[in-house]
């Protein structure tokens, strides 16, 4: 670790706040937005996160936080073990991050993140621990014992339903040992919360993945701009999806759909299992356009360039072939309120995820029973009503109300408040 990290997470030592991630934390807008609110609060706030992507600097500062990258070990080969078992006990992160082009999260990247969070962390001024998600809850919480300080659980979602088998049922069991030892669990909705209080913790609190409203107040001429470069056409409809591309979001039914729709332009964006289908079909069809991997600060944009925000969540009867199915049943996901935020319609599935739970006490989509090409040709035509459109569109907005950042600012402030005298 280098010594300007360790100076500048110093610098206000009465409020330091360290995070942990086993995510790529640029990826993440829950982790930033989060971050940023308390930095801008006064805390002192650093991430650790993992290098899930190359060349770029190990150690950054973003938004007033201070991110280090952990190096990102996946090969259960004995000398790539040995090698990063050597540069752990050296301490080397380096300078610029260095990972495969698709790296996996198994059992050895899920070692050494941790290996590296503890070491690194132990030298960190720390008057809070944050853990995002299960995955660094154990070395948070023995982080929080040697600091004698508070413990926050983030649960972005349900992890022992997020995977199946033997691995689920260790999930789970981590899980049920540790929910009880935080101070305080915070997560996405309503439904998880009540799962987690069922499953042992003391105290949970909703902090959605709502958007900060200044951010999706966009300039007329920039969208004029955007508009023009991707050669979208008023008269056509335009529908969003920029997102995880896995089998779960139901992706080619979507496509497939599009490419039946010549009136229809499709703005998709992301990588996954299914990002090789997405390209396919968009050098097959100009309505479908590719918009590689997007930066979160271009979300906004490309979300007001839409009319609606897809986000489908297929099931499946076999749960081993949909890993995310059961945790589908909890799903907020930041499309929502993304859609909200910029005032839009949303095509989604009916009963499933709390999604759609919401979006049946608020009239701003248009619910599914299943995802086909033809309920979909059959969606779009109701968007292409412009009374259709501006209803939806009408209540969207007004829900943006409700679910706000400064709502989720709010509470996680006072959270911090409480928990730090």
């Amino acid at each position: 670790m280098s010594d300007n990290f360790q100076a500048a997470a110093s610098s206000q030592p009465e409020k330091n706040v360290l995070m942990l991630v086993n995510t790529h934390v640029y990826d993440d807008p829950r982790v930033i937005s989060e971050g940023a609110s308390l930095a801008q609060a006064g805390y002192n706030v650093r991430i650790i996160g993992a290098a899930r992507q190359g060349g770029l600097p190990v150690q950054d500062t973003i938004r007033g936080m201070n991110v280090l990258l952990t190096p990102m070990v996946t090969e259960a080969r004995p000398l790539p073990l040995l090698r990063a078992l050597w540069r752990w006990l050296r301490g080397d992160i380096g300078k610029i991050t260095q990972t495969p082009q698709s790296p996996k999260t198994n059992m050895v990247s899920f070692l050494f993140f941790n290996l590296w969070a503890l070491r690194v962390g132990m030298k960190m001024p720390a008057d809070i621990i944050h853990a995002h998600d299960l995955s660094p809850l154990p070395v948070a919480w023995l982080l929080a014992r040697w600091r004698r300080a508070p413990l926050i659980y983030d649960a972005h979602e349900s992890a022992p339903d997020f995977y199946t088998g033997l691995k689920g049922r260790l999930v789970a069991k981590l899980e049920k040992a540790l929910i009880g030892k935080p101070d305080a669990v915070i997560t996405v909705g309503e439904r998880l919360a009540r799962a987690l209080r069922e499953r042992g913790a003391k105290r949970v609190i909703v902090i959605g993945n709502w958007k900060r409203l200044e951010q999706f107040t966009l300039d007329a001429q920039r969208l004029e701009t955007k508009c023009h470069e991707l050669g979208l056409e008023r008269k056509q409809l335009v529908i969003s999806y920029i997102g995880a591309l896995e089998t779960d979001r139901a992706i080619q039914p979507l496509l497939d759909a599009v490419e039946q729709s010549p009136n229809v332009t499709l703005l998709m964006g992301g990588r996954g299992s299914q990002q090789a289908a997405v390209e396919a079909a968009a050098n097959r069809s100009r309505n479908i356009r590719w918009l590689g991997w997007v930066d979160m600060a271009e979300i906004p944009t490309y979300t007001h360039l839409s009319d609606a925000v897809y986000y489908c969540l297929s099931i499946s009867q076999d749960s081993q072939a949909d890993l995310n199915v059961d945790n589908n049943y909890y799903s907020t996901p930041n499309k929502l309120f993304e859609a909200f935020a910029a005032g839009k319609a949303i095509i989604a599935r009916r009963g499933i995820g709390e999604i759609g739970e919401i979006l049946e006490q608020i009239p701003a989509g248009i619910l599914l029973d299943e995802v086909t090409p033809k309920t979909l040709k059959a969606a779009f035509k109701q968007l292409e009503n412009p009374a259709t459109l501006k209803r939806l569109q009408e209540a969207a907005l007004a829900a943006r109300e409700h679910y706000h950042w400064g709502m989720a600012e709010e509470r996680l402030r006072q959270l911090y408040d409480e928990l730090i005298q």
